[in-house]
């Protein structure tokens, strides 16, 4: 099955064709609202980040080189997602701290725990808002430390120092999630 869209879609779209822009959508909506679901636990919020994201994709669609449509889309709710952590209030208070990064701490914790897509969901939402977003532009957008320091206005240690706090606060939760399930299949 092909998800791409045709041209004739993108050119009805950027043209202004409602029709056009709704089938558009549909076709983007399933990354705009995955992304959107890593970052945000309230819906009103992901749906902001995701209608915001999606007017962008209508605005520049001019830009769109052929390729990979999906993958320009999720770089744009990337985007706007960074951008809706910097027009948030509470952003300079969130990336103040400096601190060095340990190179080598604690070996990775690994488990043959099995998650489910939603569980690995609302674990991720128990982080603290930076940590979460650092968390998630790192190790499942695959920015480096470097990008993220440029788009969030920070340096690399801070990037890294949020990176390293969300997978401690991840093994911890990780491990009460397996103490708790073993804990059923004993009791």
């Amino acid at each position: 099955m092909n998800l791409e869209p045709d041209k004739q879609l993108l050119l009805a779209a950027q043209a202004g064709e409602r029709r056009a822009q709704l089938a558009l959508y549909q076709l983007c909506y399933p990354v705009l609202i995955s992304s959107a679901r890593r970052y945000y636990h309230n819906t009103d919020e992901q749906m902001t980040v995701v209608n915001n994201a999606y007017v962008k994709v209508i605005l520049h669609l001019e830009s769109y080189q052929t390729g990979r449509f999906l993958s320009w889309v999720k770089r744009i709710i990337s985007n706007e997602i960074i951008d809706e952590y910097r027009r948030n209030k509470r952003y300079n208070e969130l990336y103040r701290f400096d601190a060095a990064v340990e190179e080598r701490g604690a070996p990775d914790f690994q488990t043959d725990a099995v998650f489910t897509n939603d569980q690995l969901q609302n674990l991720l939402l128990q982080l603290s808002e930076p940590a979460r977003l650092v968390f998630n532009l790192f190790a499942i957008e695959g920015y480096s430390h470097k990008e993220i320091a440029q788009q969030l206005g920070v340096t690399e240690e801070t990037s890294k120092w949020h990176t390293k706090m969300a997978r401690k606060k991840l093994r911890e939760l990780i491990e009460l999630t397996h103490e708790k399930s073993s804990q059923r299949s004993v009791g």
